[in-house]
């Protein structure tokens, strides 16, 4: 798609498919329709933990459940199932998820298509262009891609703007603005899609930034600068890492940061003041997953991690940063929890999403038949993404 640098693109402009669907997906959608999950087999396969919860899946991992032929898991906590890949967004009644084609908004209490956007092999210069980390503020979806940054309207699906700069990363949304990390960090209105200010953030492997109403927070992954800038452009503080960084995570007054100083093996977790970038603490975990960040709740900070030989979730006190608890997987990665006032879910390289009491202690787990490298959580249902499917999974 061509139009001047990081300018706004007018709606003919761009060759976009659109398809309005009833609450009832028709039959023959390439993505099928929503299946009802079976009867109630939970597996039963021991949740693991380091410390507080030690590893037992070595003696009792043949009590686990398996799936009926190839039509996926068959855990009786299943509520439904999609054929649809991509990392979820829930908000305001509507399931989003940004497939390689297609961008679905789904009910989240059956997985029907209210809406799909579909677009085509043709309007991009290489594959996987359009990105699944896709933000959402009260009357738009942003979905990133390769060739620049679409805004899309909730109700429908319709595009209002565009912004032609190829993104590296996902955006963060914040009172009004758009930020997007392109070849600079920009700061895009959300209204008229005109950029409002660039500024030179120095690197080509930057993370999803995190907004809030009065500015914006971004990292180098590699570099490991981590820097803050003002709603008007300008730059607060940057704080160097001197290692590789994840996407940052702003609750409060702090902003957290995970670091991975040996990939695969060790990682630390810094808790920065936002007003000027001073260390409140940093603490010694477990290397964090590329692409996860750091997740914030009243009083814990939750991180999954990667290794060697087994996955790792970590729950960190927030005023100083020490463990409360910890939970080890069966395989290489625990990825990026949800959190809600009760529980905490989280999936797993193991094929497995697993639900944990706020201070760790194990309630439930379900095997998924794929890994599972997203989850959300609704009022009533928590959904997973795995690299084949989208899974609704009872909470309760």
């Amino acid at each position: 798609m061509s139009g001047r640098r990081d300018g706004r693109q007018h709606d003919d402009e761009v060759s976009t498919r659109r398809r309005r669907s009833p609450d009832t997906t028709p039959p023959g959608e390439p993505d099928g329709p929503p299946d009802a999950g079976p009867g109630r087999t939970d597996s039963r396969r021991p949740i693991s933990r380091r410390r507080t919860l030690r590893s037992l899946g070595v003696l009792l991992a043949g009590f686990g459940t398996g799936c009926i032929g190839g039509s996926g898991p068959s855990s009786d906590r299943i509520r439904w199932k999609r054929g649809i890949r991509g990392r979820p967004l829930l908000d305001d009644g509507t399931l989003y998820v940004m497939g390689r084609l297609t961008l679905h908004a789904l009910s989240p209490t059956d997985g029907s298509t209210r809406w799909t956007t579909e677009y085509s092999e043709g309007d991009f210069d290489q594959r996987l262009c359009l990105g699944s980390d896709i933000a959402v503020d009260d009357r738009r979806l942003y979905v990133p891609g390769c060739d620049g940054l679409r805004s899309l309207r909730r109700s429908d699906g319709e595009r209002t703007w565009f912004v032609g700069s190829p993104l590296r990363q996902g955006v963060g949304v914040g009172d009004g603005r758009v930020y997007a990390n392109a070849d600079d960090l920009l700061a895009v209105d959300a209204d008229s899609g005109d950029v409002v200010w660039r500024a030179n953030t120095g690197g080509d492997r930057l993370t999803r930034p995190a907004a809030t109403a009065d500015g914006v927070v971004h990292t180098n992954r590699v570099d490991g600068v981590v820097t803050a800038f003002d709603r008007d452009g300008e730059r607060r503080w940057h704080h160097r890492t001197d290692t590789e960084t994840r996407s940052p995570t702003i609750a409060g007054e702090t902003v957290y940061v995970a670091t991975s100083t040996e990939p695969g093996r060790r990682g630390r977790l810094l808790a920065l003041n936002r007003a000027d970038g001073s260390i409140r603490w940093a603490v010694d975990t477990p290397s964090p997953k590329r692409g996860t960040r750091p997740v914030v709740d009243r009083d814990t900070v939750y991180l999954g991690c990667s290794g060697r030989d087994h996955g790792t979730l970590v729950a960190l006190d927030r005023s100083d940063g020490a463990e409360r608890w910890s939970f080890t997987d069966e395989n290489s990665t625990v990825y990026e929890p949800a959190v809600t006032d009760e529980t905490v879910y989280a999936g797993s390289n193991d094929d497995h999403v697993y639900a944990f009491s706020r201070t760790g202690d194990p309630e439930w787990q379900t095997e998924t038949n794929g890994v599972v490298g997203s989850v959300v959580a609704g009022e009533e249902l928590l959904y997973a993404a795995t690299n084949e499917r989208l899974l609704a999974i009872e909470r309760s």
